[in-house]
């Protein structure tokens, strides 16, 4: 009771922070013989013990070495590791540990309670959270709200006085993100900005509320009221996917370790935010690009003037047009030249691919099942002008061996075998490959499934519809359909291709007499994995 009330006279506090001088230590050092009054032993208190000089800890390590037996001495650091090894070793080290925030807050309640002080429960838990596990730190940033706020506790004030924002303009952030809302997401970081915060520790209390947000996702209940949102927490957990929760907490760490080199600290942490929505996954995320795209069409409609249509597909073809225009022109003098005569009805066919696609389809049909009896003619073949007879000869060898190509065939075109003819590069291309192609009359309808199609954007549907106009003419249409697009893709084409090539080569080197001799003499053995087949022409 005497302890509580201060008026204990065995238990004596000294500030080491200002009794720093060698004079105050020895002073102190030489009350130390008189025995206690009420209690059992003298007890010495000695605050931020690592503010002594070194003369004060050389004084005080006699005393420390042989203490009286009736005299306790506790020394009390936040830095322990400023104290000297001498006194280390002669004292028993307890670590204390931080007070939670909970704890904090209920205590402020009492003391308010009692000084009757009116006070707001957010002002609250942003100083507890302020003091970092001390209650003498919370205690300290009390009275300096209290006098701030004029008797007062607001958690507008506390802000203010402590340069942060409120746990619940975090939360209008996150829910901003949550229900997509790019206005108000750029409205609220406006209405933070007149605060000038850190931003730093802003995403600091984001990248927190996301831990704890898939804390709970992974363990329901697990959400503890740290921050007074426990509830708020577990509403996120329920809105916010998994995916969500770990793209936000990823790329609110990548932002803030970009805050060091952005030109400024607000245009870093829009961005930051910004990338939240942009990158979020869903169906939503393509609308941007397309309504730039849809601009770009505009601004590329305005360009060609001969062509009056109004349709938003033409500016596609439109831009298309340049590339096929250059490669049409010169296979027409061509069968003028050589086989005018005696090729009239293959005029109707695309001529003036007839010479430019037959370097592709030999590589992409060679690795067929009877890709060997292909490769000798098509040498002098290419050479020579007429290539339509030999074109028409390669699709009827095609078909037999496999009618399931029938389907998505259009005239002479394979889509899985020829698509590498459409000179479809880069991201379109790769897209593109993983598709299946079905016509429904002048409309090519490529079927993707959900992951590709999700990364498919008006720009690469332009490059894919230019590459399909370039073969089949200006009057192609594109669709994009989700769906299975089943076996028949360029790339499970080739994947086939491939795995044929290598069982081949595997077969070569098991069959090859000088391997198989090679094998009985050293009792060797072939190491599958390490056989490549020969690279092919097209590659």
């Amino acid at each position: 009771m005497g302890i509580e009330e201060g008026r204990f006279p065995d238990l004596l506090e000294v500030d080491a922070a200002t009794n720093t001088r060698v004079e105050e230590m020895r002073e102190l050092l030489e009350n130390t013989q008189y025995l206690p009054v009420a209690g059992r032993f003298k007890v010495y208190l000695i605050d931020e013990v690592h503010m002594l000089t070194n003369q004060s800890f050389n004084a005080f390590l006699k005393t420390l070495e042989e203490p009286p037996e009736h005299v306790k001495f506790l020394l009390a650091t936040t830095d322990p590791q400023k104290l000297p090894v001498t006194v280390l070793s002669r004292c028993l080290q307890f670590n204390l540990k931080r007070m939670t925030p909970e704890h904090i807050v209920g205590h402020l309640k009492y003391v308010l309670g009692q000084e009757q002080i009116p006070f707001e429960d957010p002002a609250l838990w942003l100083l507890a959270r302020a003091a970092d596990g001390s209650m003498r730190d919370a205690l300290s940033l009390t009275d300096q709200a209290i006098a701030f706020g004029n008797q007062n506790l607001a958690s507008s004030d506390v802000s203010n006085m402590l340069g942060t924002i409120d746990q619940r303009d975090i939360e209008r952030l996150v829910q901003a993100l949550v229900e997509r809302d790019g206005p108000g997401l750029l409205t609220e970081i406006s209405r933070i900005a007149d605060f000038a915060p850190d931003y730093g520790v802003i995403l600091a209390d984001l990248l927190s509320l996301f831990h704890r947000v898939t804390m709970e996702q992974v363990v329901p209940g697990s959400a503890d009221n740290a921050m007074g949102d426990a509830a708020q927490v577990q509403a996120l957990a329920r809105q916010l996917s998994a995916e969500d929760a770990q793209l936000f907490y990823q790329t609110a760490l990548m932002g803030r370790k970009d805050l060091a080199v952005t030109p400024d600290a607000r245009m870093g942490f829009e961005m930051t935010l910004l990338r939240m929505l942009a990158f979020r996954p869903g169906a939503t995320r393509r609308e941007p690009p397309a309504v730039s795209a849809g601009s770009n069409q505009a601004a590329g409609g305005n360009r060609p003037e001969p062509e009056p249509d109004p349709a938003p597909a033409q500016p596609t073809g439109s831009q298309a047009e340049p590339a096929p225009e250059p490669v049409q022109q010169p296979p027409e003098p061509e069968p003028a030249e050589v086989s005018v005569p005696p090729s009239p009805p293959m005029a109707e066919e695309p001529p003036p691919w007839e010479p430019d696609t037959p370097p592709w389809e030999p590589d992409d049909l060679e690795p067929i099942v009877e890709a060997a009896p292909r490769n000798e003619p098509q040498p002098p073949q290419q050479t020579e002008a007429p290539v339509a007879p030999e074109r028409q000869a390669e699709p009827d060898q095609s078909v037999p061996p496999e009618p399931a190509q029938a389907p998505v065939q259009r005239g002479e075109f394979v889509w899985e075998s020829d698509f590498r003819s459409l000179e479809i590069n880069g991201m379109p291309g790769n897209l593109a490959s993983y598709s299946s192609l079905s016509w429904d009359g002048d409309t090519a309808v490529l079927t993707l499934d959900e992951g590709h199609a999700r990364l498919l954007n008006a720009r690469h549907q332009e490059k894919i519809l230019a590459g399909l106009r370039s073969r089949f003419g200006d009057a192609i249409q594109l669709r994009i359909s989700q769906g299975i697009p089943g076996e028949h893709t360029p790339a499970a084409y080739e994947e086939r291709q491939r795995a044929a090539r290598q069982q081949a080569a595997e077969e070569a080197i098991r069959q090859d007499p000088v391997v198989k001799n090679i094998v009985e003499r050293f009792e060797g053995r072939v190491v599958e994995d390490s056989i490549r087949p020969a690279e092919t022409g097209r590659r």
